[in-house]
């Protein structure tokens, strides 16, 4: 690996293929090092639509991504207050907390 991504090399290859620091370590490792990734489908990109998870897997999930058009879609506090849907999918994984609604 530290042929491939030290020494600024990591840095180089992210500018070279212009893509984000994730996708760059994954170009790294699947097409420089010939290494296969596993497919974790719990871990979730910003590239991917957050939309799309069902209520229901959002606490089963290791990651989520956020940009202001692509958020999960959940109920829970209004959105001015809550506009990342972070603090409402707080509040679904972790009801006991005092500023969760009940």
């Amino acid at each position: 690996m530290m042929p491939a991504a030290g020494g600024g090399q990591f840095m180089r290859t992210g500018e070279k293929i212009r893509l984000p620091d994730d996708v760059t370590m994954g170009y790294i490792i699947e097409h420089l090092l010939k290494k296969p990734l596993t497919v974790v489908n719990q871990f979730h990109s910003h590239l991917e639509p957050m939309k799309f998870i069902r209520r229901e897997l959002l606490k089963d999930q290791i990651s989520f991504s956020y940009s202001s058009n692509n958020i999960i879609k959940l109920e829970g506090f209004d959105i001015l207050r809550d506009p990342t849907r972070f603090l409402s999918l707080h509040c679904l994984l972790f009801p006991y907390f005092d500023f969760c609604p009940r």
